[in-house]
């Protein structure tokens, strides 16, 4: 009879062993995918065999290129844009005055449009350079801002020369170059005539990647794969944390710049402060690509 007892505390205490060896097993394993499920995003192949804009200056000259080319849209300037839309562009599609807003758009609905880049990149052919531009058409009213085509995709072919250039809208990325010869002149009229940019400060980038954050949250973007790694896995392992925590605190984010502090190293690292006094600290991965941390109040 005794021996029976033993034989079945034995099996009771088996089953309990292998229970818990189960049950921690089980936890063992969500914790380890809690912060090692998530994977990156993959990064958008570069076209062309071309190569990221580092430089400032280069940036925004193209972007005010493009904000150019999109008030003559908007404006419904043909004179204008028969002039800065590449030759081979015009003569591919056979653009005329007559069906220009068929490929370029309508965007007169809006009190003004601008051009908001994520994606540029270059190649250059003698002094000329072509660059593949990718980004978001806003539409500015009086109430609100907001994007009225996204993804829209541009070659703009500049010519350092002669201090011109030439649009060429994408309706999708081609598999090869659409423009046979990127380094043929570009000849100066009254509206193709490049004009740089201002001088790029630090507070100007300060305020442009908080209020591109600000704005992907507003707009329900997924902006969890911008968490830089350690930050994401020591803050929020689970995207779903993150999530809760932005839907209940995106109204204490503020989009005026208190405070920038630029620091040098490998990249160029941004500390900002808002007028709330939240802190975020932008890592910059390339121009309008980076990695962010911050500190809600």
């Amino acid at each position: 009879m005794k021996k029976k007892k033993i034989i079945r505390f034995s099996i009771i205490m088996v089953i309990f062993l292998v229970i818990f060896g189960i049950v921690f097993l089980i936890n063992s394993l969500n914790k380890k995918n809690i912060n090692t499920n998530y994977q990156e995003p993959e990064p958008e192949v570069i076209p062309y065999e071309m190569e990221p804009v580092e430089e400032y200056s280069y940036f925004f000259s193209v972007v005010n290129i493009l904000n150019k080319y999109l008030n003559y849209v908007h404006d419904k300037n043909n004179e204008a844009l028969m002039k800065i839309l590449h030759p081979e562009y015009i003569d591919f599609y056979t653009i005329n005055n007559n069906n220009l807003y068929e490929y370029l758009g309508d965007f007169s609905d809006n009190l003004q449009v601008s051009f908001k880049a994520k994606m540029m990149t270059y190649k250059i052919y003698d002094n000329n350079y072509l660059y593949y531009v990718k980004g978001d058409i806003i539409g500015n009213n009086f109430e609100d801002s907001k994007v009225v085509f996204s993804d829209a995709m541009f070659l703009v072919n500049v010519d350092y020369d002669n201090v011109t250039f030439a649009i060429y809208p994408l309706d999708y990325r081609y598999e090869v170059l659409p423009i046979e010869e990127p380094e043929k002149a570009i000849v100066l009229n009254n509206y193709n005539e490049l004009i740089g940019s201002n001088v790029i400060s630090n507070d100007y980038i300060c305020s442009l990647y908080l209020n591109d954050f600000i704005d992907k949250i507003n707009n329900d973007e997924d902006t969890y794969h911008l968490l830089s790694d350690d930050f994401r896995k020591k803050q929020y392992p689970k995207k779903d944390d993150y999530l809760s925590f932005m839907a209940n605190n995106k109204d204490k984010l503020n989009y005026q710049v208190y405070s920038c502090n630029s620091l040098s190293g490998t990249s160029h690292v941004y500390e900002v402060k808002d007028m709330n006094f939240n802190s975020y600290t932008f890592i910059e991965e390339s121009i309008m690509n980076y990695k962010v941390e911050f500190t809600i109040k």
